[in-house]
């Protein structure tokens, strides 16, 4: 477990040992909450962590080999062009419990290319938080 704990640590999906979650917005399905401890700009860049927290068990199908989980949180590091409107997810771990809490089901990197924030209340929120005004 020890093993595990440190490896988690070195690849940066632990986050910090006591994330301090702020309320980033809200949907019908989902609760958004965001670390301002974790966000690193440089330059017009900025990273954040992420977490989506459901009230209901999702169920996803993930590769290799395809297997289902059931889980009530994600938590992403997501990175966000600031002048330009754009993001892109790096890295996301799933959760079996709320609120990200004890080890990640899942985890997986990202080679997405930036695209543009939509312009829906939850993306824009994420931008705004990791932008603008994450460190108040």
């Amino acid at each position: 477990m020890t093993k595990w704990a440190f490896l988690l640590l070195l690849l940066g999906l632990g986050g910090p040992a006591c994330a301090d979650w702020n309320f980033i917005g809200k949907t019908p399905d989902f609760t958004m909450y965001g670390d301002p401890n974790s966000i690193q700009r440089s330059g017009a860049h900025a990273k954040v962590w992420v977490m989506g927290d459901y009230p209901a068990v999702q169920s996803t199908r993930f590769p290799p080999p395809l297997f289902w989980l059931n889980y009530f949180s994600v938590k992403e590091l997501k990175e966000f062009d600031c002048n330009n409107g754009l993001h892109r997810t790096v890295r996301t771990a799933i959760f079996a419990a709320h609120l990200a809490k004890g080890d990640p089901l899942y985890t997986f990197d990202s080679g997405a290319t930036f695209t543009p924030v939509a312009n829906v209340p939850i993306d824009v929120a994420q931008f705004k938080f990791a932008c603008e005004d994450g460190k108040r």
